[in-house]
């Protein structure tokens, strides 16, 4: 079996060359894209409020990852692949914020949601890929930098998985 090079779509879904530089709220294009948070606005709200913000961003960045690659089935078959972005699920690793990524009804939401975007990929012929972010050095001397690059990979596996 031959298979056909593809040329796939680094993360962002943009429609505009303007958009380059980012993507207004009314954009059609931000529907594809996922959305984040930083672990100081985490640290700064109560813990439901932060909880429900982490709850919020795993719904929209599910939804918008699934939507993304049914977007890029529509494209020719050579442009079938999609890099998904580390920031799917945010603060995932975070030690002070992954507890939440560990709940029960997040796990089965995320189980339920995921195969979604995988079942779309399957239909779609769509190939995906992650990219572990910039900060992750697995041949680093420093065996901190190490485990926390082996978090990252987890991270990814546990998407996919």
């Amino acid at each position: 079996m031959t298979t056909q090079p593809r040329i796939g779509f680094a993360c962002k879904w943009i429609d505009r060359p303007d958009q380059v530089n980012g993507i207004k709220p009314k954009d059609d294009a931000k529907q594809y894209n996922t959305g984040g948070t930083t672990v100081a606005w985490l640290n700064r709200q109560s813990r439901d409020v932060a909880e429900q913000k982490l709850w919020d961003l795993m719904v929209q960045n599910i939804e918008s990852v699934n939507k993304l690659v049914k977007r890029v089935g529509e494209q020719d078959e050579t442009l079938r692949m999609v890099r998904l972005s580390s920031d799917i699920l945010p603060v995932y690793t975070e030690p002070s914020w992954s507890y939440f990524w560990r709940r029960a009804d997040v796990r089965e939401y995320c189980e339920r949601h995921f195969s979604r975007v995988g079942n779309s990929a399957r239909e779609s012929r769509v190939r995906l890929s992650f990219h572990p972010g910039q900060f992750t050095v697995l041949a680093s001397d420093n065996p901190e930098i190490v485990e926390r690059s082996v978090e990252e990979f987890e991270y990814h596996v546990d998407m996919v998985r």
